[in-house]
Order: structure tokens, then C-alpha cells, then sequence
């Protein structure tokens, strides 16, 4: 077999793990926010949020790599439920942000809580060195990912 033979089919496992892998945080996610009474785009904006300071809506949808009528719609349903506030600029009403409620806020921790309880579960087999190692190549991982013209390209 060829040396580009063998690239293939170490593109193609890897492609195998990143469906299992992105299946797995995917119900991990999905279940921690689920609980929660929001969906899991809905805990993707308040992470976000919480992380953004003064996110405008169409920031918010080019970080999730989503259009706006749907991020529009997803943080509709959030301020329907009071977690998000939508905050008019002083100078112009037309230029709004987005910010967490404190109702909104208690709901983040609650998920990110959740999500680090289980993260820690998953990883407590795993020597410390191993951890960090590991933490090092996921954001190499996503440097590359975030550099290739194929991919989403959120802001960091």
C-alpha cells in the first residue's frame, strides 16, 4: 500500500471518530440542557452569551454558524422564557445586544455545571499528564479546523 493509501484510510478513521465523537458530546449536551427545559442551540447562546460581552444578534449567529432567522428564533424563545434581555444602545435604538437575565445566568451554571460533572467523569481514568496533553491537542485540533476553508469559522 501507498503512502497515499494509507493517508486515506487514516482520513477516513478519523472522519469515523469525529462521527462518534461529535454523537457522544452531542447527547451529553443535549441531555444536560434538555434537563434544563431549553434545547441545545438554546445552551449553546447562553454559553455564548455569557462568554460574549454585549453580543449583538448577528454576532451571536456567525460564532454558532448559524443564519440569522434562526438564531433570531431560538433567542426569541429564550426571552419569551426570561433568560435573555435584549438591550436597546443608548444612541441607537436600532443596534441592540444580548445579555443574560439572572434567571438566565443560574440556568448557564446549572448546564455548565452539568456538563463539567460529566466531563470530569469521563476523564478521572485518564493519568493527569494525559489530560493535558489531551486538552492541547483538541485545541490544536480546533486551530486547524478553524484555519480550513471547509469549515464553519467561528470567531475565537
Amino acid at each position: 500500500m501507498d503512502k497515499s493509501s494509507n493517508r486515506k484510510q487514516d482520513i477516513q478513521e478519523m472522519r469515523h471518530l469525529f462521527v462518534i465523537l461529535s454523537r457522544q458530546f452531542g447527547i451529553l449536551q443535549k441531555e444536560s440542557s434538555q434537563c434544563c427545559g431549553v434545547t441545545t442551540v438554546q445552551s449553546h447562546i447562553l454559553y455564548e452569551i455569557k462568554h460574549g460581552y454585549h453580543m449583538t444578534l448577528n454576532e451571536l449567529a456567525q460564532r454558532l454558524c448559524l443564519d440569522n432567522s434562526t438564531t433570531s428564533r431560538h433567542v426569541h424563545g429564550l426571552v419569551e422564557k426570561e433568560y435573555v434581555v435584549r438591550l436597546p444602545h443608548p444612541e441607537d435604538r436600532r443596534y441592540v445586544t444580548l445579555e443574560l437575565s439572572e434567571k438566565g445566568k443560574v440556568l448557564e451554571e446549572e448546564i455548565t455545571e452539568m456538563m463539567t460533572t460529566s466531563i470530569m467523569d469521563m476523564f478521572k481514568q485518564l493519568p493527569e499528564n494525559r489530560m493535558t496533553s489531551m486538552s492541547t491537542e483538541i485545541k490544536e485540533l480546533t486551530e486547524i479546523m478553524r484555519k480550513s476553508d471547509m469549515c464553519c469559522n467561528p470567531p475565537f
